[in-house]
């Protein structure tokens, strides 16, 4: 990536409105402070383990995300400080509802963040409420993706070098700006064993030999889900040619009940940890544009995930082993999960039998290249014999 994906060009801070003085505590730690926000879902905080894994030996970090922040990463990261908030402005309705937000909450985590003491924050997203954010907090230094004017706000605004670069890049970028080595070299990853469980371990006991196939087919949002008969086809076609247990992981709301007789192991509801736990398990992922592609992804597990509405430069699976299936059906697309018509066509017109050969031929692929054990392929004791 070239330079400019990481120009900054330093301003004068600006000062924070005097009711939100507060007098800083005495250091318990005499390590700078940093401040990170990611408000958003499962998978955005994996694309932002690389750079807190190389901050975490510099800086005292706080986390400022929703309640699953913690949940998620604390087993990989315990050195790290969580503060949940719930962003008004990442709510998928109504965020510019201003008449409904928490403004005491709001105000009363300025003030606690303020007495800190930061000497640092930083944020992916290139949104001037978070911009904001980070100088009301008072922290000295302000790293981000400057938007709309929101460039006042940052000490370092911060320049991608392409449109469509991925998130995975973004934090990169602020993480060489920070001074942060190899970030280049880096990608999501959590540490899978510190999430085992004996509840899992109960759940996978009669398990044993057989590859796993792990299938979760609900979204947070319901444009980015594919039709539940489209993946019983493709499970028909994967039992054909392969040998494997199938895990199904249904969401919380129950998407994904019909597919109940197509597997081996219906999941209860999930804890974020025990989510983990299970994808980490498993061999290979089959999903929609969801958090736990992105979880599967960063525990080391090839994922095969569809989607629809968003952008895969953006947001898909970070790393070589996964296959993204989409087409461009709607001229729309992507329309970020905003869509225009009664049916999001992206998903509905994207049958099964047009996508199973790649599918195919991309485990296949992952078998040969050894991603995949053996056993998973019917053909393979034929082979030996």
């Amino acid at each position: 990536m070239g330079a400019a994906s990481s120009c900054h060009v330093p301003r004068t801070p600006l000062a924070w409105p005097p009711i939100l003085a507060a007098r800083a505590p005495q250091p318990t730690s005499t390590r700078p402070k940093l401040l990170v926000l990611e408000f958003w879902g499962l998978g955005d905080l994996t694309f932002a383990t690389p750079f807190l894994r190389a901050a975490e030996e510099r800086y005292d970090i706080t986390l400022v995300g929703k309640e699953h922040a913690a949940q998620l990463l604390q087993p990989t990261f315990p050195g790290i400080r969580f503060l949940s908030f719930e962003a008004p402005w990442s709510a998928y309705r109504g965020k510019y509802d201003l008449w409904r937000w928490n403004w005491r909450e709001l105000c009363a985590l300025f003030l606690r963040l303020r007495a800190e003491g930061f000497t640092a924050a930083v944020s992916v997203r290139n949104d001037p409420r978070d911009h904001l954010f980070m100088l009301l907090a008072g922290a000295r230094e302000r790293y981000g993706f400057p938007v709309k004017g929101s460039g006042m706000f940052l000490t370092h605004p911060l320049y991608r070098g392409s449109a469509r670069q991925h998130k995975v890049k973004d934090w990169s970028d602020l993480g060489r700006v920070l001074g942060f080595p190899r970030m280049e070299e880096s990608g999501p990853r959590l540490d899978h064993a510190q999430y085992r469980s004996a509840t899992i371990d109960a759940m996978f006991a009669d398990f044993s030999g057989k590859p796993i196939v792990c299938l979760h087919p609900g979204a947070r949002i319901s444009v980015r889900r594919w039709p539940e008969p489209y993946f019983i086809y493709i499970i028909e076609k994967l039992r054909a040619h392969f040998d494997f247990h199938l895990v199904l992981v249904p969401s919380p709301e129950g998407c994904g009940s019909a597919l109940s007789a197509c597997a081996d192991l219906v999941l209860r509801p999930l804890t974020v940890p025990e989510l983990v736990d299970v994808l980490g398990r498993s061999d290979v992922l089959l999903c929609n544009d969801s958090g736990p592609g992105h979880i599967a992804a960063a525990c080391g597990r090839p994922v095969i995930p569809i989607f629809g509405p968003t952008e895969p430069d953006w947001f898909r699976p970070w790393g070589d082993q996964h296959h993204v299936v989409i087409r461009d059906i709607c001229p729309w697309r992507p329309c970020f999960d905003y869509c225009k018509f009664s049916e999001p066509y992206c998903m509905t017109k994207l049958f099964p039998e047009r996508v199973w050969p790649e599918i195919h031929q991309h485990l296949r692929g992952l078998l040969e290249r050894g991603l995949l054990p053996e056993a998973f392929d019917k053909a393979a004791p034929l082979a030996v014999s």
